[in-house]
């Protein structure tokens, strides 16, 4: 959507107006006499940050953090008092755009697109469905469907997986005969977005958000997240939510009963969709691919041993590259390998093709929610004074509980980026203060504010089930309703435990 918005010929104004009011909240708060401890520059920067929330939200997604760069820019060298930075706005730069995590989720696109490209996300989906156990029963058939669904979101963006398994999941429908509006691909759609979303919950890797809310965590704290102790405690979170949401699936629908087109299933058809076996440029992809992953993964375990094992010097090493540089070395294997005279990756190809929203997005979230932890704006010496008070006595389960009980709620009447943002920049150092473990609470974060069912402008998932043409609006609040409360329950008992046990 262009900055002057037009439709049919005539432009919106509602879209200028919104555009205008988000700009000068963003520029007002700097002529706003500043709150003791909370310095002008820490104003400004408040101002910044709700007027952003309030144009991702309202407006535009993109824009927005070009408008933020500028005016942050005014007061960088201020924030940040050792700059280098002749001038403030190339420190807006080094902390957007050179920030580390907005290379990094860049570098995670590639690596998908080339996973993509090769056709391997389609086989995982086929895989599943064409298993002996999914020929069993219908239900297990839709089981199998769904589950395919879960694994692919686990390491794939999350509208991607929803798209990549909806596209399969639609040429089953019509092998099978269903027509648009039956019951059982209305729920199957319903299901493959929830376990899209549950999926991307469940780990950091590829996954914008998480890393994004974790990387404000890690920023605060002077501690970089650990993705096996994220994993190890998200996990079982994200598959017990998951394992009730089918059971609620099994109990509406009753698919071995109602659902007449899958007792005679053409399982010659659904084979015929299968891809063929891995070809060479498939199996380098994947191999690449997989090796990435252990080396985001391996150091993590290591670290968890212990300073006394004998593999700890590895992790130093490996520490020391960080995961941005194995990274790189994937993306540059790929493009450097050719199968037929092709590149395995060609970057060309990837970078027009690729979705950069991500990218500008954390940009912009990582300059300004970064820079709210700096002493200088009085921001954390803000929070300790007034809100660290209103918690003090609070039981730290009970705490942790509370906040993934109300980024439930919230993340399922707005849009989820700005809650997880706001929780985990203003949590994270009311729990330092607290003299708290910090990790509970933002993983708790992480999880609970992605778990959003209900209405489109929630989480763009539930937009893409609301207009798929087998499904419908209805069918999809109705459900996530009870998803919510699922999620809200499982969270405030579970995630507390589980973080302080693997953190």
């Amino acid at each position: 959507m262009s900055t002057l918005a037009q439709t049919k010929g005539k432009v919106d104004a509602a879209y200028i107006v919104k555009s205008v009011i988000g700009i000068a909240i963003m520029i007002a708060f700097r002529f706003i006499p500043a709150p003791e401890p909370i310095t002008a520059c820490g104003m400004a920067l408040l101002g910044e940050f709700i007027g952003l929330i309030y144009l991702w939200s309202a407006v535009d997604m993109m824009w927005p953090t070009f408008v933020a760069m500028v005016l942050f820019g005014l007061d960088a060298t201020v924030i940040y008092p050792n700059s280098w930075q002749q001038a403030g706005v190339y420190e807006a730069g080094q902390q957007s755009f050179g920030n580390w995590i907005a290379i990094f989720v860049m570098g995670c696109l590639l690596i998908c697109f080339a996973l993509e490209k090769a056709g391997t996300i389609r086989r995982i989906c086929m895989w599943f469905v064409t298993r002996k156990v999914a020929r069993k029963s219908p239900w297990m058939f839709t089981f199998m469907l769904i589950l395919s669904a879960l694994v692919i979101a686990l390491f794939l963006d999350v509208a991607p997986a929803e798209l990549f398994v909806l596209g399969v999941a639609h040429e089953m429908f019509d092998v099978m005969g269903f027509k648009k509006g039956d019951r059982w691909p209305r729920y199957v759609v319903v299901m493959i977005a929830f376990s899209a979303v549950i999926g991307f919950a469940m780990t950091p890797i590829c996954h914008t958000l998480p890393i994004l809310w974790m990387s404000i965590y890690a920023s605060i704290t002077g501690n970089p997240a650990n993705i096996v102790a994220y994993v190890c405690a998200a996990a079982p979170v994200g598959a017990i939510i998951w394992a009730l949401m089918m059971l609620w699936m099994k109990k509406v629908i009753k698919v071995d009963k109602d659902v007449p087109q899958l007792e005679n299933v053409d399982w010659a058809k659904i084979d015929a969709m299968r891809p063929g076996p891995m070809d060479k440029r498939e199996k380098i992809v994947v191999t690449v691919s997989i090796l990435l992953i252990a080396c985001w993964v391996v150091p993590s375990i290591i670290s968890l041993l212990g300073p006394n094992n004998p593999l700890y010097p590895l992790y130093l090493a490996m520490a020391r590259l960080a995961d941005s540089s194995f990274l790189f070395l994937a993306i540059a294997l790929l493009a450097i390998i050719k199968v037929d005279g092709e590149p395995l990756l060609d970057l060309n190809e990837a970078f027009r093709k690729i979705e950069w929203l991500p990218v500008v997005l954390l940009a912009g979230i990582m300059m300004v929610a970064g820079a709210m932890g700096e002493a200088s704006t009085g921001i954390p010496a803000w929070i300790s004074t007034y809100i660290v008070p209103l918690v003090a006595g609070m039981n730290p389960y009970a705490m942790v509980a509370l906040v993934c009980v109300l980024c439930v709620i919230l993340t399922n009447v707005a849009n989820n980026v700005p809650v997880g943002i706001i929780f985990v920049s203003a949590g994270v150092p009311m729990c330092l203060e607290l003299g708290v473990n910090p990790f509970p609470l933002a993983l708790g974060v992480c999880v609970a504010a992605n778990l959003a069912y209900t209405i489109p402008p929630a989480y763009v998932p539930i937009g893409i089930a609301y207009a798929d043409p087998y499904c419908n609006g209805k069918t999809v609040f109705k459900n996530g309703c009870y998803m919510a409360v699922v999620s809200m329950i499982i969270c405030a008992i579970v995630i507390y435990p589980l973080a302080n046990l693997f953190h």
